[in-house]
């Protein structure tokens, strides 16, 4: 007598492979393309951003300290930040309100300062001699904490003109 079990029966419905988190992402992009878009944006920028304040940083701390080489680093990018976000995330190519988009943008990066300075400060207490790939990780994760900020303050504060896809136009 030959039974099947539940495992040997045909589904109805064909397997899907579009499953798991990117799925759910490329679901969630298709619903959300100005979002998606301006997040795909500021990801690139923050890449680009973060290896070359870096490499500022490196090249400066052995001069200045890791304070100074930090603030250094972080103002001399914070107008290419902007700069960058203006036009990858956010589609502003034109010069309207760059000085203000570029002041405001220094209070943006002020956050960062105070994220990776204080994780700099916080650091050195713990471990007084700590190596600059150290340095380096803990300021690559101070800026990464506050990015999430950075990009509401950019989207809803800088670049809040832009149009969100909420029906609204640019303001």
């Amino acid at each position: 007598m030959a039974t099947t079990s539940p495992r040997d029966t045909v589904p109805a419905e064909p397997v899907s492979t579009d499953r798991g988190a990117f799925a759910v992402l490329r679901n969630w992009s298709r619903g959300n393309p100005i979002l998606a878009s301006q997040l795909r944006g500021f990801a690139l920028v923050a890449i680009i951003c973060t290896v070359i304040s870096m490499t500022i940083f490196a090249n400066l701390r052995p001069y200045t300290g890791t304070q100074w080489a930090n603030v250094i680093s972080l103002m001399l990018c914070s107008v290419l930040n902007t700069e960058l976000n203006r036009r990858m995330s956010f589609g502003i190519n034109d010069r309207h309100l760059w000085w203000r988009d570029q002041r405001r943008g220094l209070w943006v990066m002020l956050l960062a300062l105070a994220m990776t300075s204080g994780s700099l400060l916080v650091l050195h207490q713990i471990a007084p001699n700590a190596s600059i790939w150290v340095e380096l990780a803990v300021i690559v994760l101070g800026n990464v904490a506050s990015a999430v900020t950075r990009f509401l303050l950019l989207r809803y504060w800088i670049f809040r003109r832009v149009s969100h896809g909420s029906g609204a136009g640019a303001k």
